[in-house]
């Protein structure tokens, strides 16, 4: 006679399974929003390398019209307010809208404020941003907008003055309780401050909004590390990461 044994296969309790993913979920909520910070910082990355390559290109079309090469003089010149060098450069980005003041209808939603890629206070010790200003915008048919600037500088070479500040962009002050400021010269045609999501979170230098440079010959991230000059760099080196800190504005900070 043949006797068979069932084998006693055990398996998991409910308390078991309960327990296991209640595991899953405590892993999963701590790695998530790395996770997702991280595959919308690639996008981002794309997006700018993107919008630099179209302002480079409109850059070159300009430079093409007005029978120069690696030449940016002729478009920022001396005889043409921000304005006037803004519309005209609009013309070279095929179906871009142009705004030239916050107050032009449809165009108030253009202009928001900017967070700073490194921690900026005000008086108060108040985290801060960047304030929007009145300049002339081009709103891109991707959504991506470009803010400029002309210097108006002959050769693009000219004297400017900055205030000193620390490193929270507060104002530093001498002995006499007066804001310090220096004296240099700048060989920048102008500027060019480009979002390359438009009005899209998160509104952030270093993140989706850059400040850039224009020099006589090409267009080169602005040495300004509160505008996003780190990530910039990484970014048209081939690094590809985005240095930033993610801080909410108008919250106190004790940073004595």
């Amino acid at each position: 006679m043949s006797h068979y044994t069932i084998a006693n296969n055990k398996g998991f309790t409910l308390a078991e399974v309960l327990i296991t993913l209640g595991i899953i979920g405590i892993v999963a909520a701590m790695t998530l929003p790395s996770l997702v910070t991280k595959y919308k910082d690639k996008e981002l990355i794309t997006r700018t390398k993107k919008v630099y390559s179209d302002i480079n290109n409109a850059l070159l079309l300009a430079q093409k019209d007005y029978g120069v090469s690696y030449d940016n003089s002729f478009l920022f010149n001396t005889t043409d307010d921000t304005a006037t060098v803004a519309e005209k450069f609009a013309k070279y980005f095929k179906g871009a809208k142009f705004c030239k003041n916050s107050s032009q209808k449809g165009c108030s939603k253009y202009y928001y404020d900017i967070k700073y890629s490194k921690l900026a206070l005000d008086k108060n010790n108040m985290t801060t941003s960047y304030n929007a200003d009145t300049a002339p915008r081009i709103i891109l048919t991707d959504g991506a907008i470009i803010q400029l600037k002309n210097n108006q500088y002959d050769n693009c070479i000219g004297s400017a003055a900055a205030t000193e500040t620390d490193d929270y962009l507060r104002p530093v002050k001498d002995e006499n309780g007066q804001t310090i400021t220096h004296e240099y010269t700048l060989t920048n045609c102008g500027a060019i401050t480009f979002d390359v999501n438009g009005v899209k979170k998160p509104n952030q230098f270093g993140r989706d909004v850059y400040h850039s440079a224009v020099r006589i010959r090409n267009i080169v991230p602005q040495p300004d590390y509160h505008k996003g000059y780190q990530s910039f760099e990484n970014i048209l080196t081939g690094k590809d990461e985005l240095e930033y800190v993610n801080y909410s504005k108008g919250k106190p900070i004790d940073n004595e």
